[in-house]
């Protein structure tokens, strides 16, 4: 399906810039336990394969607090996620909804699994030629869990400042 969509979209238009550069800051709990929760930053580049999708890599660091082990005071904790995936804009108007789909590692195993599909939902809005705003609500689903692969285990919620280099649209 996804290939049948990259066939069909059109190339991208005299002008418009192949590579957008994203920074986010984020609320995640990456367990359906709201006990393990917390705040972070991260950065990615997206590639437009065309007008309609872009290919996207990227990294992200969370300060986590948990529940201490032994019953006392939370626990401060990080974690890493490195992620690689693919986004496709719905429409292009100066709201710009997009669905995403990504692979994500995390490290380390805070959360009990370590490797995830992370699916999200997001608009951004363009505020100037260069620059646009948006949200994007994330879930992941792991897919390394002891029990197999499970149904979502975490969300995020992130709010994020896009640039595009070189646009000259």
């Amino acid at each position: 399906m996804v290939a049948i969509a990259l066939l069909l979209s059109a190339a991208l238009r005299p002008g418009d810039a192949p590579v957008s550069v994203r920074l986010e800051t984020a609320y995640v709990q990456p367990d359906v336990d709201a006990s393990t929760r917390g705040a972070g930053a991260g950065a990615s580049v997206a590639y437009r394969l065309n007008d309609q999708f872009s290919a996207l890599a990227g990294a992200s660091e969370s300060l986590l607090w948990v529940p201490s082990p032994s019953g006392g005071p939370r626990e401060t904790r990080h974690l890493t996620m490195a992620f690689l995936g693919l986004e496709a804009l719905i429409d292009a108007t100066p709201i710009e909804p997009y669905l995403e789909l990504c692979l994500v590692r995390l490290v380390p195993r805070t959360a009990g699994y370590s490797v995830a599909a992370r699916t999200a939902i997001g608009a951004d809005w363009r505020l100037a030629r260069l620059m646009a705003i948006g949200l994007a609500v994330r879930s992941f689903t792991p897919l390394n869990a002891p029990g197999g692969i499970t149904s979502v285990a975490g969300t995020e919620v992130a709010f994020r400042l896009t640039w595009i280099p070189g646009r000259t649209r």
